[in-house]
């Protein structure tokens, strides 16, 4: 499923029908966690926001790209369980003048949307291939 967001949306518009220039893209993109009410869970995870390099971090098949390397968000630091629901996309890795460029709800292998509770002190991460994207999805 491909969910852009509201300002990627808007860029894509304006370059298609206005002519306007697209802004340099981001270097590195930033893979950000939410949980099931939408709250981002950068606080709550040791590594915070986590910066994958364009180009070398990313392996591109089409209209479809997946991580190349693990993608480590570190130890679960809130002292409680945690919800893990969505992985978004930012051009930023602080929160105020950056911009979501996507956002996927996470799925199961079958392709069932899910959630992930994990336990505090336990380690999130993606395994390199593991969090995939799909650009445009023409199935849907």
């Amino acid at each position: 499923m491909t969910d852009f967001s509201a300002y990627l949306a808007d860029l894509v518009n304006d370059w298609m029908s206005q002519g306007e220039a697209m802004p340099t893209p981001p270097d590195p993109v930033y893979v950000v966690l939410f949980d099931d009410v939408g709250s981002e869970l950068t606080t709550s995870l040791q590594n915070g926001r986590v910066g994958v390099t364009a180009g070398t971090g990313w392996t591109k098949n089409g209209t479809d790209f997946e991580n190349a390397a693990e993608i480590d968000f570190g130890e679960n630091t809130s002292g409680g369980q945690i919800t893990i629901q969505d992985v978004a996309l930012y051009d930023s890795d602080t929160g105020g003048s950056d911009n979501e460029l996507a956002r996927y709800q996470i799925e199961t292998s079958g392709g069932s949307p899910t959630t992930v509770n994990v336990s505090d002190g336990t380690r999130v991460f993606f395994a390199a291939g593991e969090l995939d994207f799909d650009v445009v999805d023409r199935t849907e």
